[in-house]
């Protein structure tokens, strides 16, 4: 029966249909070229906006690109000043307007042509063959007992290398005369900070005469000790393991001689070696003396809970909330870039935002997604970023406000590791790749970490200016949960 009613249905729908072939016929031309444009339609919009990718992707790059000429002219104007602050009261030639000012990251910043940016550079440059041109001349008059006006005539007969810049006629050809030019102002710093530490230390003579002449005699002659030549081992002068001090010590990136370090031979070491820590940010009071971290051996730092006020925010000072401790909890996020697997992330890629800031840029990510900073205030803590992705890295950039100059304490802690950045210089980097301890503590315990604003793997002091201070910090995740946290206190 079921079998009989099948077919007599189907013969009326054919019955039906060739009835009214020619409606169906014609519903059929209808629909297929509707059907073709449709998709004609969508492969449009698809190729819009893959240019449109294209072109911000494109766009992003040379926004990058420019801001880190403007470091570069930025650098140079620094260099100036460097050598200015040593040379005896000799100033070089005022740098056009504008050039000294800081060249702003954030998106209303002024974008600076290429042209302009080489002049800047080329006045600068000028400047800075000045100040060299003063050192060489007290220097000359000094050993041959001569007027300096004397030996600047001499200076004068001596043949100047051919270091002239042409009109640039791309934008890669200025990028390259202004490279030129920053490498020449380094050669010149790095000139002066030799210079300044052997008027410190002496001028060291060979090895096997400093064997030779005995501590009594290398003394008498400005010798290097042999605790200082010590000083010189390992990233940070930590050649006995010990060569990491407290604030106003001795020991640190800018004091690699015997005695103690001038100031401005700290700001220009620091300047050449940015990711070096200076003087008042080589204290790990976590849990023993190390290069940034102690490599496995570590604990959260204690806290005493009583007094603390918490708050959140950017301000310290006036215009900031009363607090003794301060979770920095607003931040432009960019995320997530591809990341390494599981030890590599300690040692992760490099991408635009360490070369430069430039929040107006977009960038491709992992998983080939259009990545854009994104402004999040984040009321609860620790900071976590909106798009959690595995084996990924992220970037942070914010600004500090302080209402004057200050030493601060930095309580830092992720999952998985981070590196921070404060104004252009590395101030934590934690490439600890044995942290079971850490995500043990935090994890698998009852605490109050998270109430107490403490997810800290250490801590450490570091001077902050009076004013605008700029943060960054780079983010590598490996499996599951990640997150970051940057807390502020002030010692007494």
């Amino acid at each position: 029966m079921f079998l009989d009613d099948s077919r007599r249905h189907s013969q009326r729908v054919c019955a039906h249909v060739g009835r009214h072939r020619f409606l169906y016929l014609s519903l059929v031309l209808h629909a297929l070229p509707l059907g073709v444009l449709g998709y004609l339609h969508h492969a449009g919009i698809l190729r819009i906006e893959s240019a449109q990718r294209a072109r911000l992707l494109d766009a992003g790059m040379q926004l990058t690109a420019q801001a880190r000429l403007e470091k570069r002219v930025q650098d140079m104007a620094q260099i100036k000043s460097l050598l200015e602050q040593n040379t005896g009261g000799t100033r070089a030639p005022a740098p056009p307007p504008g050039v000294e000012k800081e060249y702003d990251v954030r998106p209303d910043a002024g974008r600076r042509q290429p042209n302009a940016l080489i002049e800047d550079a080329r006045e600068l440059s000028r400047a800075i063959d000045t100040i060299e041109r003063n050192i060489k001349a007290d220097q000359l008059a000094k050993l041959l007992k001569i007027p300096k006006e004397k030996a600047l005539e001499r200076l004068a007969k001596v043949p100047k290398p051919d270091d002239a810049v042409f009109a640039p006629k791309t934008r890669e050809e200025a990028a390259a005369n202004i490279a030129q030019l920053e490498t020449k102002a380094r050669k010149v710093l790095e000139q002066r900070r030799q210079q300044l530490e052997q008027q410190q230390n002496g001028t060291p003579v060979t090895a096997d005469a400093a064997r030779d002449a005995g501590a009594g005699a290398g003394a008498a002659h400005g010798e290097q000790s042999g605790a200082a030549r010590g000083a010189r081992k390992g990233p940070a002068g930590t050649g006995n393991g010990e060569g990491l001090g407290k604030s106003g010590s001795g020991a640190g990136a800018g004091n690699t001689g015997g005695g103690p370090s001038t100031p401005i031979l700290d700001q220009i070491s620091a300047f050449t070696n940015p990711d070096l820590p200076d003087r008042r940010t080589t204290e790990y009071t976590a849990g023993g003396l190390a290069d940034y971290f102690d490599h496995g051996i570590g604990h959260i730092p204690d806290i005493d809970a009583k007094p603390m006020v918490k708050e959140s925010g950017r301000m310290i000072g006036a215009g900031g909330a009363y607090a003794n401790r301060v979770y920095v909890n607003s931040w432009y996020l960019i995320g997530p870039f591809e990341g390494k697997f599981g030890g590599g992330l300690f040692s992760n890629y490099r991408y635009p935002p360490e070369d430069a800031i430039v929040l107006d840029a977009a960038y491709r990510g992992k998983g080939n997604r259009l990545l854009r900073w994104e402004y999040v205030d984040m009321t609860r803590y620790p900071l976590i970023p909106p798009m959690e992705a595995e084996n990924a890295v992220y970037y942070g950039y914010t600004e500090l406000r302080l209402d004057e100059e200050q030493d601060l304490t930095i309580w830092v802690g992720a999952d998985d590791d981070a590196q921070l950045w404060i104004n252009d210089k590395l101030a934590w980097k934690g490439g600890n790749f044995s942290k079971h301890w850490f995500f043990a503590k935090v994890y698998n315990t009852h605490n109050t970490y998270v109430r107490d604003y403490n997810l800290s793997e250490g801590k450490r002091v570091v001077r902050f200016r009076k004013g605008r201070n700029k943060l960054l910090f780079k983010l590598s995740n490996g499996p599951t949960r990640l997150f970051f946290s940057l807390v502020l206190t002030k010692d007494h």
